[in-house]
């Protein structure tokens, strides 16, 4: 007997929260597991073959992102990467008087670092946004001053799918103050858009693999040659001595394989998904009205608020008929301030508790998305009438 789940129809638009393995990793993560078992820094064979096996994916990155080998770090993922590079940053360089700057609306792995700091005395600057999720340029050079250490900004918004000007950004910083040194939580960016970390003038990336069809548990961070920071993790030395533990070969060589398949095509998607994001906007402004469209940028992503719905309740009514979409971001669904990200672009009460993500990727087909504007309009309408008082 088939269950339920197996016999209705699934259509999965949360791939910003993470993304389903492709079969071909599967197979590569399986394989890795039987083939290279032994521990990279076993001086034997069998630890030897692992180890080289990780340094062909560290190539394989590198050659990605435009860095050298050894300017890639592995990692468990988004959270501890950004962790690393920020923290490790402000532990080498503490001083008396020091300044980080970072935006409102970064991924809590960011932003709670810097209120960790802030709560510790240092001097934290958080950079509003439009209603689009950009910051403005001359708020950063006024921001900037000769004891700011390090700026923050991501470079596409897990929430709102904005892109920011990295590039603009980061010539600012270097021409501004060039010992500044320049991070961005690029986890929603990597191999979705294009990146040149020279010319961005970048000194630290974050990526992980579950965002690209690869394995949960698997990242890795682009660190400048020459920058030093403080490790989180002491132990064993792996990764230069930044990140000690024994690396996940298995997840690393999963990574590896969602990385070619990417790489040589997602330019080619972005033209795709960016005709898909528009058109279930425009199928959306055809059937409802009182809809807002929030942030720009990234065709991945489509955070859309409709007037007098409860987001949450939206969520699981197109969960009931087989679509899967969120409220915001995974990381943050728990946590008190949930809508921190819909707060900073100034969107109106009635809105913000009615908003929706929607993440989309190649596999998704017109009739997934005819059908996801049908049933949004046909929840949207039965929530307005729950709410809405029938007139006399």
């Amino acid at each position: 007997m088939k269950s339920a789940r197996t016999m209705q129809k699934e259509i999965y638009l949360d791939y910003a929260a993470t993304t389903p393995m492709d079969q071909r990793v599967i197979d590569r993560v399986s394989q890795a597991s039987k083939l290279y078992y032994g521990n990279p820094s076993s001086l034997h064979r069998l630890g030897m073959e692992a180890e080289q096996a990780i340094a062909a994916v560290r190539k394989n990155i590198a050659k990605t992102i435009n860095c050298q080998e050894s300017e890639v770090i592995f990692t468990s993922g988004g959270t501890e990467g950004n962790n690393m590079i920020i923290r490790g940053i402000v532990e080498k360089s503490r001083r008396e008087k020091m300044r980080i700057i970072t935006t409102a609306i970064e991924h809590p792995s960011v932003l709670d670092v810097f209120s960790f700091y802030q709560s510790h005395g240092i001097d934290v600057v958080f950079l509003e946004v439009d209603e689009n999720g950009l910051i403005a340029m001359e708020d950063l050079q006024a921001a900037l001053n000769e004891h700011t250490i390090l700026v923050s900004i991501m470079g596409v918004n897990n929430e709102l799918g904005t892109i920011q000007d990295l590039q603009a950004i980061g010539q600012l910083i270097k021409k501004s103050y060039p010992k500044c040194l320049f991070h961005s939580d690029f986890v929603q960016g990597y191999l979705k858009i294009p990146l040149d970390i020279k010319a961005c003038r970048l000194d630290a990336i974050t990526i992980c693999a579950h965002k690209i069809f690869g394995p949960k548990g698997a990242g890795a961070v682009y660190l400048k040659k020459g920058l030093m920071t403080k490790p989180l993790l002491l132990g064993g030395g792996q990764e230069q001595g930044l990140r000690s533990g024994t690396q996940n070969v298995p997840g690393i060589l999963g990574f590896d394989e969602a990385i070619n398949l990417r790489k040589d095509i997602y330019l080619q998607d972005l033209e795709l998904l960016q005709r898909m994001r528009d058109q279930l906007i425009e199928m959306l402004d055809k059937r409802l009205t009182d809809i807002k469209v929030n942030g720009q940028g990234s065709p991945y992503i489509l955070n859309v608020s409709f007037n007098q719905v409860r987001g949450e309740v939206l969520l699981h009514s197109l969960e009931g008929a087989g679509i899967f979409v969120s409220t915001g971001s995974a990381c943050s669904s728990h946590k008190k301030e949930k809508q921190y990200v819909l707060k900073a672009i100034g969107l109106p009460e009635d809105f913000k508790e009615g908003t929706i993500r929607i993440s989309f990727s190649k596999d998704i087909t017109d009739q997934d998305l005819e059908y996801t504007a049908e049933q949004i309009e046909k929840s949207v309408n039965s929530l307005r009438k729950l709410i809405r008082p029938k007139r006399k």
